[in-house]
């Protein structure tokens, strides 16, 4: 079946923008629904965010699910699902800038709680082939977040964003199958999170949060160990809008099983 006017608007954000939070997904689907005289259901959205994704997958492209390890926002990214590797952001990126970012992932994914201070990140020069000055450095860091693919916490240290996890999830796990863990809970890539004391279960703040919520005494979910699970005092608040993020589950869950029916008739 071919895109409408309406599915071509929406990609094209997508095209320009890379990733939306699901509100504005929802506002986008909505407008784009409006401008063309179409009926804009939000219960239909994962069925309009499917047709589109039925239609690019020939060309390796997907609108995809994704959510910030530290709020729980909901998010939808296009993500190119034929590459894994890092070096497609040449285009973007010098060489010896990409260089840099793969020594931020790697630190990165090495580190206990899934973030680096800025001034490790600039330190990271020296590991370089090609000199790159601190000045510079910092200013590459800047154009990161910029482009979505770093973030910067209130304490000023820096953490892969929702985009770079998307996108850069299969690169992550083929590049260090030793060093990344998936939460126990929603078997995504995890990397800002609580951890057990004794085992290497690990889990988003969010997903902890639901997983203990209605639990008296908090122990880890793996039956095999069974530990005290420790309070993190880092664990965030629940987002500030949980009809959003519970509606944005509910289109995942729809968008999955929507996919998996259209992939299974073809």
């Amino acid at each position: 079946m071919a895109l409408r006017d309406s599915h071509r608007l929406f990609l094209q954000s997508f095209m320009s923008r890379g990733i939306l939070p699901s509100k504005e997904v929802r506002q986008l689907y909505q407008q784009a629904c409006e401008r063309f005289g179409e009926a804009s259901d939000l219960g239909r959205l994962a069925e309009f965010v499917n047709r589109i994704n039925i239609k690019i997958s020939p060309l390796h492209l997907q609108i995809k699910k994704g959510i910030n390890e530290v709020t729980a926002a909901q998010y939808y990214g296009l993500v190119n699902t034929a590459e894994s590797d890092i070096t497609r952001l040449s285009s973007t990126y010098t060489v010896n800038e990409l260089e840099f970012y793969k020594k931020i992932i790697e630190s990165i994914v090495d580190s206990d709680d899934g973030v680096m201070s800025s001034t490790d990140a600039l330190n990271l020069t020296s590991q370089l082939e090609k000199k790159m000055l601190k000045k510079d450095a910092e200013d590459l860091i800047s154009k990161f977040e910029r482009d979505n693919w770093l973030e910067l916490n209130p304490k000023g240290e820096i953490a892969l964003s929702t985009r770079a996890i998307l996108e850069l999830d299969q690169y992550i796990q083929n590049q260090y199958p030793n060093l990344a863990v998936k939460c126990n809970m929603c078997h995504r890539l995890c990397l800002q999170g609580e951890t057990c004391s004794r085992c290497d279960v690990k889990l988003h703040f969010s997903c902890a949060e639901r997983y203990f919520d209605k639990q008296e005494k908090h122990h880890c979910p793996s039956s095999a160990c069974n530990a005290p699970w420790p309070q993190d005092s880092r664990r965030p608040c629940r987002p500030s809008d949980p009809s959003a993020a519970s509606t944005a589950s509910n289109s995942e869950e729809n968008l999955t099983n929507h996919t998996t029916r259209s992939k299974s008739r073809r």
